[in-house]
């Protein structure tokens, strides 16, 4: 059996229902004859990220051309540093905004709901900068969905597969997934 690679790129569809998680408005039925409907379009070759767009229950990623794309590194996969640099950056960003944010409280130059208001508009830019990070750098494949893994790792670059809902290793629903690299 071939070593599987420390990292691979991927892109996927979630089909999801209301029983999961995602809470997504269709049946379990639903969702599964919608799952296998997008895998055989996704094998004629449509167009996977308009697929994506379409169809997932995921959070896709706007503005970008490959919406729903995961750098996945496998286990004992070794990370560059760079998501745990950023991550310390923006703390470090939050922390002075904050002071800047209480230095101006105090000089009357604003009040403290306009301040609050700022800091959660300024926590939710940081977290979109955080996720955006966290795509470059990869996601470790023990913290995602034991299937989305199992079956993107068997997948050769450009192939897809299908990773069924289970409740223990695919709990959000039917994710099709296409291997980029």
């Amino acid at each position: 059996m071939a070593q599987e690679p420390d990292r691979i790129l991927l892109q996927h569809v979630l089909i999801s229902f209301r029983e999961t998680p995602v809470e997504a408005p269709r049946t379990r039925a639903e969702a599964e004859t919608l799952a296998q409907s997008v895998l055989q379009r996704a094998l004629r070759g449509e167009d996977f990220s308009a697929l994506v767009r379409e169809f997932s229950d995921d959070v896709a990623m706007e503005g970008t051309d490959r919406p729903g794309t995961f750098l996945v590194l496998n286990h004992n996969a070794p990370s560059d540093g760079s998501f745990e640099k950023t991550i310390a950056e923006l703390n470090q960003r939050a922390e002075k905004y904050q002071a800047e944010l209480e230095r101006r409280i105090e000089a009357g130059e604003m009040g403290v709901p306009e301040a609050e208001q700022g800091m959660e508009d300024f926590i939710e830019a940081l977290r979109a900068e955080s996720d955006e990070a966290r795509s470059a750098a990869g996601f470790p494949r023990a913290a995602l969905v034991p299937a989305f893994g199992d079956v993107g790792f068997r997948l050769q670059r450009d192939e897809i597969g299908l990773a069924p809902h289970d409740e223990r290793s695919s709990p959000f629903g039917w994710h099709v997934i296409k291997r980029l690299e």
